[in-house]
Formats: structure tokens, C-alpha cells, sequence
């Protein structure tokens, strides 16, 4: 009489687990081949945020300055029309808090200690950790990543972005010389772009709550105006989300569950 079970090990067995070996994440060609999804929409991305750039009348190679040292796509959409608009500088250094602050945690769940590189390496890398590239890797096995295989990916990443934002820049240049002052009308990108993040966002989690903080904040910053709009709305979505946690933290019957007993 046969035994199926008997011939697969004791963990694969109880667990059900797949026997195949985890995919390699040592080399920069291992680097290359799990970031080819961040590089196809950093590439694609990137294309929309150096017209734009052009569009607001800036010169091209702002975008490939700002892709190296500011390296955040949304503060990159944002910083457009503030510094074209000629914003004061405290304005754009407070809505960069705002918008890109959350990179500051990033670093917390970032395994860092497996890069062995030396101090530039190690500040290259906190700079270079993006939503995208935070997600990816956070998914994986930090044990079996070395450092080389982490800072691929985030210097791959990097490249794909300042290589979209400069060929933007660069068709957009193009593309003025040919309609002249109606380039201006691909502003429109920067609205589009966010009513897409905007739709997608509400289809995989969709609040009622959140969704109306955000109308009152655009509304706060249309009736404020000027260039203290987008502070002002960017505080009224802060404060508005902080008092929105707290209530729903303390609410009846939101406690955390009980830990279920252990079946013996």
C-alpha cells in the first residue's frame, strides 16, 4: 500500500508549501529582473511629469535635477506649478513635508543592515527608497537579499525615473517649438494624473470618510487661495485625517480583536 505523503519532507508535507526554490536575490541582474515592473511605470510616469515640467515654462534640464535630488514623483508633480508659479520657498518646504514626510518611516521596515557599502552606500539608499520600491522589497525575504541586490533595485529604479522625466522634458521642448504657447495646455496631465491615483485609490479602498475630508480640504484651499492654497489644504487633510484615526480608534466596538485560541 503507497503513501503519497510519505515522500515529500515532513515541512513541505504539513504545510503544503511548493519544493521550488525562492528566486535568486544576490546579483544585479537579479536586481534588474524584479524591478522591471517599477521601471515600466517610472518610465511611463515619468514621460508625463517632464512635459509637464516644459509645459509650466521651465528649461528641460530641470527635470533630470529634480529626478536625482528630489526623486519623489508626487512632490515632483506638485513642485512644478508652485516653483513655476514662483511660490515662496517656506510655502514649498512646508508641502514637501507634507506630501513626501512619509519616506522619513520608510527606513524603520527598510532592511538597511544588509547593505555593507560603506556610509554613501547606506545614504544612497535611505535616499532612494520609494513608495514603489518600499512595497516591492518589503514583500520579500530580507535574509536572502544582499546589499548589492538592494541597491540595484533602487538605483535601477532611479534610473528608469530620471531617464522618463528627461525624455519628457526633451519631447516636450520639441513639441513647443512646434505649437508655441499652447503647450501650456498639457497642464492637464497634473489633473488627470491625480483623478487617476484618485479613482484607483477609491476602488481598492473605498471611505466615504476619506473621500470627504478630501472635498473639504480642496474646498479650504479654493476659498483661501492664492499661495497659500495648497498649505492650506494640505493642513485641513492632515489635521482631518488625525481627528478621523482618533474617532474611529475610540469608537464602540473597534477594539482589537481577541487572539484566537490555538486548535490543539
Amino acid at each position: 500500500m503507497t503513501e503519497p505523503d510519505a515522500a515529500q519532507p515532513p515541512a513541505a508535507a504539513s504545510t503544503g508549501e511548493s519544493s521550488q526554490p525562492a528566486p535568486r536575490m544576490q546579483t544585479i541582474g537579479d536586481a534588474a529582473r524584479d524591478a522591471v515592473p517599477v521601471v515600466v511605470g517610472y518610465v511611463t510616469l515619468g514621460l508625463a511629469a517632464g512635459m509637464l515640467l516644459v509645459a509650466e515654462g521651465l528649461a528641460w534640464w530641470w527635470a533630470p535635477v529634480w529626478s536625482l535630488v528630489i526623486y519623489s514623483g508626487t512632490m515632483q508633480m506638485l513642485l512644478v506649478p508652485l516653483a513655476g508659479g514662483g511660490e515662496p520657498l517656506a510655502t514649498i518646504a512646508v508641502s514637501a513635508g507634507f506630501v513626501s514626510g512619509r519616506h522619513v518611516f520608510y527606513g524603520l521596515g527598510f532592511p538597511l543592515d544588509r547593505v555593507r557599502g560603506g556610509v554613501l552606500a547606506r545614504l544612497y539608499a535611505v535616499h532612494a527608497i520609494t513608495d514603489e520600491v518600499y512595497a516591492l522589497l518589503a514583500a520579500r525575504d530580507r535574509r536572502a537579499m544582499s546589499g548589492r541586490y538592494l541597491v540595484g533595485v533602487e538605483a535601477i529604479s532611479q534610473a528608469s525615473w530620471v531617464a522618463g522625466t528627461s525624455v519628457g522634458a526633451l519631447a516636450g521642448t520639441a513639441l513647443a517649438s512646434v505649437v508655441g504657447e499652447r503647450i501650456e495646455l498639457l497642464g492637464f496631465v497634473l489633473t488627470a494624473l491625480f483623478v487617476v491615483l484618485a479613482i484607483e485609490n477609491w476602488r481598492n479602498h473605498p471611505d466615504i470618510g476619506v473621500l470627504c475630508l478630501g472635498l473639504v480640504a480642496g474646498g479650504v484651499g479654493l476659498a483661501t487661495g492664492g499661495s497659500a492654497a495648497l498649505l492650506a489644504a494640505l493642513v485641513t487633510l492632515a489635521v482631518g485625517l488625525v481627528g478621523l484615526y482618533a474617532w474611529r480608534s475610540h469608537r464602540p466596538g473597534t477594539g482589537a480583536p481577541e487572539p484566537q485560541r490555538r486548535a490543539d
